[in-house]
């Protein structure tokens, strides 16, 4: 009986550790670009000067799929 709780405890090889964080990763990085740019999108003008952007760039920035950097 001692057996069966030692092979439920399998884990995933290095590699799919590896493969799996690097999904992971990605899948955060495209999250953190559609909200950072959804917010920009619907940050009010008087409010670009703060950030250091102006209009083209912020237009440039949020005509952006998630995807690209």
């Amino acid at each position: 009986m001692e057996n069966m709780t030692h092979t439920c405890e399998r884990t995933l090889p290095a590699d799919h550790q590896t493969g799996l964080q690097l999904i992971y990763s990605k899948l955060a990085s495209w999250r953190r670009n559609y909200k950072t740019r959804r917010h920009l999108r619907e940050l009010p003008e008087h409010l670009w000067d703060d950030i250091g952007l102006d209009e083209k760039e912020i237009k440039s920035e949020v005509r952006k799929p998630f995807w690209r950097e």
